[in-house]
């Protein structure tokens, strides 16, 4: 288990306790600071992200005793000090500066509260993890192996400039990307940074007009067609593997390999396990890693209908979900 790619998105803002190295055990026992620190970055943020923190706001601990209270940030990137107060309480600075280095990978900020050094009182911590992603397709971004050449050719989506590649299947130009467009949907973890890694998740009723100008959505019968031989209305066996694309996010690989899965990405479609969103109430991630989905321009029974695929079989499913509260990626054609 790879941990850039499955550090799930709670875990990426989880306060934690950090250690501060082997030390021996210490025959005194020191008391506790009253409080917590608290950090906040966003679980997924782009190459360069800054954010300022206002020490005076996180100066949330007090010492029971009244003694003054140290506070220092420990850089994520080169694990260097930043010392903001010191130990007698008098300021050095009150601004600290997150610079996010130029990697992807994930990384933890540290503010540390610290006592003089014959205090009875034991310091204290607060973290927040976050992953570093970086658009584009040029083997230097989040997304890599994705072979570009393989396209049939590329558009520029006139309402916000974003340029998609797109492939030929079955007579049809069909996008290699997931949909972008910010007018509607949700990003991956409700992190605008994965909006051009892993696209963004739209409902069924979102689906319908969100399409570039020019394109729509496929229909079910569309994607049946895929598939010499396939059933309408029928899941589609032997076409997954077809579809999914054999393409890597922070260097590791999205497709878990599945013996019963043979990855060719043979139209070059490039599916990649984007999964899927439920939006009654708090918006809920999930199968990321796992699915994909895919909405068509079809409905039935009062619900939408999706093409979905799942990494350990080489089908592509066909399910009805929700047409408000379900929401999938969406792939274009023209």
């Amino acid at each position: 288990m790879k941990l850039n790619r499955w550090l799930l998105p709670a875990a990426l803002v989880a306060a934690l306790a950090v250690a501060e190295g082997c030390k021996k055990e210490s025959t005194e026992t020191k008391e506790s600071l009253s409080g917590e620190i608290t950090l906040t970055v966003p679980a997924v943020v782009e190459v360069g992200y800054t954010k300022d923190y206002m020490i005076d706001t996180l100066m949330t601990l007090s010492c029971p005793d009244g003694s003054p209270i140290g506070y220092y940030f420990t850089d994520p990137d080169t694990n260097t000090r930043d010392t903001l107060v010191n130990a007698d309480g008098t300021f050095r600075k009150h601004i600290y500066t997150l610079t996010v280095a130029d990697k992807r990978e994930s990384q933890t900020l540290t503010l540390t509260a610290f006592m003089a050094k014959d205090s009875k009182y034991a310091g204290q911590s607060g973290t927040a993890t976050f992953l570093i992603v970086r658009k584009g397709l040029d083997e230097q971004g989040s997304l890599t192996r994705f072979n570009a050449a393989a396209s049939a050719g590329s558009f520029k989506d006139a309402r916000d400039g974003r340029e998609y590649y797109y492939c030929t299947m079955n007579g049809l130009s069909w996008m290699r990307h997931n949909l972008a467009w910010t007018g509607a949907g949700v990003p991956t973890w409700g992190c605008v940074a994965m909006n051009d890694i892993f696209g963004r998740y739209y409902t069924w009723e979102e689906a319908q007009t969100a399409c570039p100008e020019g394109w729509r959505l496929p229909t079910d019968a569309e994607w049946t067609a895929l598939q010499e031989g396939a059933q309408p209305g029928k899941d589609i066996k032997g076409l997954a593997g077809r579809l999914m694309g054999d393409i890597y996010f922070n260097g590791d690989r999205l497709w878990e390999y599945w013996r019963e899965v043979r990855i060719t990405d043979e139209f070059g479609f490039s599916a990649i396990p984007a999964g899927y969103a439920n939006l009654g109430g708090a918006s809920d991630f999930r199968g990321q890693y796992t699915y994909a989905a895919f909405w068509t321009a079809d409905e039935e029974d009062g619900d939408g209908v999706c093409r979905y695929i799942y990494q350990s079989k080489d089908i592509v499913y066909r399910g009805k979900m929700s047409k408000t509260d379900f929401a999938a990626s969406v792939r274009c054609v023209r």
